[in-house]
């Protein structure tokens, strides 16, 4: 969405958040040093934080390859890559797409699933932890915003994805 200027509006509203509350960067900062407490958690789990956040997409819902590169925001060359791994550990099934004989369907095996669960328990526990102070639960409550909302706007980036194909096949 255009503000007129060349930018967007987000952008717009990001840049003035920035101002009005310098806590804004100590946030960023924070969240910094909590992605490494995570890559510590899935190291324990036997799992690299990608390979974690992989399964855990595919776990909410089997995917088809071509999607999940996007959703996990990686190269399709570091999915094969990471997907590779995954299997070969057992930890994901590839299942053909009835009807397309390049479609490749992701789903998390038994064994996906006890590596999921133990990196998530750890990653549970370590939040408990530095949640303790927090008894009204308002930190959690406003991850679980924040995943909403990015679960929000990839729904919009794939609906205009959609729309920008359909419109260049009618071209």
């Amino acid at each position: 969405m255009s503000n007129g200027k060349g930018g967007s509006v987000t952008r717009a509203r990001a840049q003035a958040q920035r101002k009005a509350a310098p806590q804004m960067q100590e946030a960023v900062r924070v969240l910094a040093r909590l992605a490494r407490g995570v890559e510590v958690a899935c190291q324990k789990a036997n799992l690299s934080l990608a390979q974690y956040r992989l399964l855990g997409f595919i776990a909410k819902s089997p995917q088809r390859a071509s999607e999940l590169a996007s959703r996990a925001s990686v190269s399709r060359p570091t999915l094969t890559s990471l997907i590779d791994g995954l299997a070969d550990r057992g930890l994901v099934r590839r299942e053909q797409v009835e009807g397309d004989r390049r479609g490749i369907n992701l789903e998390v095996t038994p064994e996906g699933a006890a590596a999921l669960g133990l990196a998530d328990n750890l990653l549970c526990d370590r939040l408990s932890d530095l949640t303790a102070e927090d008894p009204g639960a308002h930190l959690v409550k406003g991850l679980v915003v924040l995943g909403q909302t990015l679960d929000r706007e990839w729904q919009a980036h794939l609906a205009a994805a959609t729309t920008a194909t359909a419109t260049e096949s009618k071209s």
